[in-house]
């Protein structure tokens, strides 16, 4: 119904949030889907099939990313940003920076057991934290596949913990400006996902 109202609402600036917003939820709940059967491959020993689910879920974050790049409300530019402005020396800035990836992220350390508390679906967040973390965990799985033996499930949790922690210490810049047209990029998604996600529910 958004998608189709577009042509008449294409001036609103309400309308445009809404309709990101929408699809944003749409997608993280076709995610999950995915996800699952990516975990019903792996537990039926079907690297083939395993390999096609992990590889739809990553590009699903990338369409995800492009979305919500087009909407400010959706950056994780200008929480970084803001942060470091905030600071009154190199060594503040980075404390800062560090601080606020850290409350989106980890909320605390790298065991902290808060983990994820108040994580967030945005552009630049969902391209640079988790697809590689989701990349990283479906190439130990494929790998534990392709050698018939079990993924070491512990062994990853204490691998992706020092890289999460490096992350959220990490200096960079990330796109404070919007890319791409609200409208155009959910028409492109609305007609790539549609017949996938209308199928799967």
């Amino acid at each position: 119904a958004l998608i189709k109202a577009a042509a008449d609402l294409q001036s609103s600036d309400g309308f445009k949030y809404d309709l990101v917003d929408v699809g944003r939820q749409v997608l993280a709940n076709y995610a999950l889907v995915v996800q699952q059967r990516a975990a019903a491959a792996y537990k039926a020993k079907d690297l083939a099939a395993f390999k096609k689910q992990a590889a739809a879920f990553l590009t699903l974050i990338t369409d995800l990313d492009q979305l919500l790049a087009t909407r400010k409300d959706f950056l994780l530019g200008p929480w970084v940003a803001d942060a470091r402005r905030w600071g009154t020396s190199p060594e503040e800035k980075a404390r800062y920076e560090m601080n606020a990836k850290d409350l989106i992220t980890l909320w605390g350390d790298k065991d902290c057991p808060l983990h994820e508390y108040a994580c967030r679906q945005w552009s630049g967040l969902l391209n640079d934290f988790y697809k590689p973390r989701w990349d990283r965990f479906f190439q130990s799985a494929e790998k534990a596949l392709s050698q018939d033996q079990p993924m070491d499930f512990k062994g990853f949790a204490r691998e992706i913990k020092d890289w999460e922690w490096r992350w959220v210490n990490q200096r960079k810049d990330y796109p404070t400006k919007t890319t791409g047209n609200p409208i155009k990029v959910s028409e492109k998604l609305y007609k790539k996902y549609i017949k996938l996600i209308t199928g799967a529910f």
